[in-house]
């Protein structure tokens, strides 16, 4: 069992753990709504609209300190991101640094909590995945995987990255679909796994 946990290791790639997200969705922006009080409403609108632009800043300057290779700073920076105003992005990034540090079940809650705010986003599920691979969590490795798959169906990287999951599993079938649909979306090196699984059967 170790040897396969180190296969899965190995194969699956944890590219999505090198991008952060490098602004707050739009979706957390306060729209400003007439109302009897306008006045007031307009001002506590100003306000919100502060918090989500500090939360941008921060956010960008945690994405510097990360590209640097401070994980601290970016991680200090990201938490401040969400202290001003919660978004997806804020979590998101905040998992990536937990990952970055080992941290993984600490990251996993960030993931989730980022899904909270961006409900289909396929990287939040594929960098949970690659997480509950580093804790030997295949079923819920693929389970994440799976979902990323559902809600981003042309990136290639998922198909393969599940492919080798499958195939670390012994479902070569599941293996054999995911590698070809690789393929099909530009995924080079999938075609090597491809010969390899035929060469099993």
């Amino acid at each position: 069992m170790a040897t396969r946990t180190m296969f899965l290791i190995q194969h699956l790639k944890l590219q999505r753990l090198s991008r952060v997200i490098s602004a707050v969705p739009t979706s957390t922006r306060v729209p400003y709504t007439p109302s009897p009080r306008a006045t007031r409403t307009f001002f506590a609108s100003a306000r919100q609209l502060n918090r989500v632009s500090d939360a941008e800043e921060h956010i960008k300057a945690g994405t510097e300190h990360l590209s640097k290779g401070a994980i601290d700073m970016a991680m200090n920076s990201y938490q401040n991101s969400v202290r001003s105003a919660p978004s997806g992005a804020g979590y998101f990034n905040i998992g990536v640094c937990y990952f970055q540090m080992g941290k993984h079940k600490d990251s996993i809650v960030a993931f989730k909590k980022s899904l909270e705010y961006v409900p289909h986003s396929s990287d939040a599920h594929t960098n949970m995945a690659s997480a509950y691979i580093m804790l030997k969590d295949v079923p819920n490795a693929i389970r994440h995987l799976e979902q990323a798959s559902n809600f981003n169906p042309l990136d290639g990287e998922i198909h393969y990255n599940l492919g080798c999951v499958y195939e670390a599993t012994n479902n070569f079938e599941g293996a054999q679909t995911r590698f070809e649909r690789a393929v099909d979306l530009g995924i080079e090196k999938a075609e090597a796994k491809l010969l390899a699984l035929s060469k099993k059967a």
